[in-house]
């Protein structure tokens, strides 16, 4: 349990400390063990409760819980299991509830170490915050089709817990509700869930499978972080919205599906899934996070779509498999560390780059080319190419040498030399990119011909998009 968790556990016991004023209003044997009530005359129910401060109030191994129970000449029917009730009864294996319970209270069942098994009769509507919580011998628990709501942290620290099923009824999973169960192998999402919440499946290092249900729009931070068996993450049309670090760290995923309908990928969302070995980037992502890929060490190719205008600081940092990148026109800037230690070996500079971020390719050993079509020279961060292969040559297909060289991109960065080919869309060969170029260039097109000065935006081929790429740039200049 790391130090995050020992210190909420212990501020859990301050704050149940602080309420242990909720003293029982009486008590009563039933099959031979004493248990605790608190009463609602009014409305003639009761919750069963906890003694006092200390907790551990039942030793008995077994427990039955009566439907109702009787007091003073008034007979109560038994509807909650109160908040701590049973926590840290060490002796508890198992908890028998009647068909009156309608709600189990904020850590019920917390801590209860030797709990293996519990009953969750159908009247049950409700589970509260941290209800079994560090419960490590509870290895199943079906849930009624009953139950709307599973409070945060309800089964934190579950680690024998192989099973579940959840109840249809449910809307969302919350926050750190299945954190650390490290047995559980597959959760099936029922239909009706829109949301998952931070933290919720993180560290379930044994969950191979996980069915998404169409109804889910939102998965929260780092809610499958760590869940290092999972092996495809299969996500449905209609996610809106995934938060950082979601699925970082799943390092047996091979395969994800991202929907059309999401339009981010967020900062570190696949980090390390060190399995990862392609990826379809639909072009209605917009925006690519930093770390989002991360230490994807298998991850061998990939293209980004034109919707997405830059590459954040370490998108592919230690993709170290990584060696085809395809960049569209649209891209405005390469963050800081974007493609360190991958292993590129040639790589294009749009025409509407205007930065490369340090160490944007550092330890680049494979690169031994880089082609520009950038008319003016990106400004370069500092050790942008240190570390590339000793013979790395600079290919110049828009603006020249000269300004190249006084934007930094010199011999010494590029020691297999620098060439500049022809002035990108200067076609008719006057050293001049204008409108008398478009001419040239239609009839290229409509010839099929073939010619590098000519691939305005760089996708390595010469068509119509070329036409209207070299309109926009005479109409950018003028």
């Amino acid at each position: 349990m790391n130090k995050i968790f020992k210190k909420s556990f212990a501020i859990l016991t301050v704050l149940l400390y602080c309420l242990s004023s909720e003293a029982y209003d009486f008590s009563s044997n039933y099959n031979g063990v004493t248990i605790y009530y608190t009463a609602n005359s009014t409305a003639k129910t009761a919750s069963v409760t906890y003694k006092d401060e200390n907790y551990n109030s039942y030793t008995a191994s077994n427990i039955t819980i009566p439907k109702t129970v009787s007091n003073g000449g008034t007979t109560y029917t038994v509807t909650s299991i109160d908040r701590a009730a049973f926590y840290k009864c060490s002796n508890v294996a198992s908890v028998t509830l009647p068909n009156s319970i309608t709600s189990i209270g904020y850590n019920a069942f917390g801590t209860c170490s030797s709990l293996t098994g519990i009953t969750l009769p159908s009247s049950v509507t409700s589970i509260g915050g941290w209800a079994f919580g560090d419960c490590p011998k509870l290895s199943s628990i079906t849930i009624p089709s009953s139950v709307t709501s599973i409070g945060a942290n309800a089964f934190m620290f579950c680690t024998g817990l192989t099973s579940i099923s959840l109840p249809s009824g449910l809307k969302s999973i919350e926050k750190l509700t299945f954190y650390g169960c490290m047995n559980l192998t597959s959760i099936k999402i029922p239909e009706g869930v829109t949301s998952i919440g931070s933290e919720a499946f993180t560290n379930c290092t044994k969950l191979a499978n996980v069915s998404f249900p169409s109804t889910l729009k939102t998965i929260e931070s780092q809610a499958f972080m760590d869940c290092s068996n999972l092996g495809s993450i299969s996500l449905p049309n209609g996610v809106t919205s995934i938060d950082s670090k979601a699925f970082a760290g799943c390092k047996k995923a091979t395969s994800v599906n991202i929907p059309s309908s999401l339009t981010t990928l967020t900062d570190g969302v696949f980090m390390n899934c060190t399995s990862l070995t392609s990826i379809n980037i639909p072009n209605t992502i917009t925006s690519l996070g930093k770390n989002a890929f991360y230490g994807c060490s298998s991850l061998q190719s990939i293209v980004i779509p034109s919707s997405i205008t830059k590459i954040e600081d370490s998108a592919f940092y230690k993709c170290s498999s990584l060696s085809e990148v395809t960049l569209p026109s649209s891209i405005t800037s390469i963050g800081n560390y974007a493609f360190h230690s991958c292993a590129i070996t040639s790589f294009t500079i749009p025409q509407n780059v205007t930065s490369v971020g340090s160490y944007s390719f550092y330890n680049c050993e494979q690169l031994s080319e880089i082609v520009t079509y950038a008319t003016t020279p990106p400004s370069l961060g500092a050790n942008a190419f240190e570390g590339v292969s000793e013979d790395c040559k600079l290919l110049i297909s828009g603006g020249t040498a000269s300004a190249y060289a006084q934007a930094g991109w010199t011999s010494e960065v590029f020691k297999g030399g620098i060439t500049q080919e022809d002035l990108l869309g200067d076609l008719n060969g006057d050293n001049d990119v204008n409108v008398s170029d478009i001419t040239s260039l239609v009839q290229i097109v409509l010839s099929g011909g073939q010619n590098k000065a000519a691939d305005i935006d760089g996708n390595g081929k010469v068509d119509v998009s070329d036409v209207t790429a070299l309109v926009q740039i005479i109409l950018g200049a003028n």
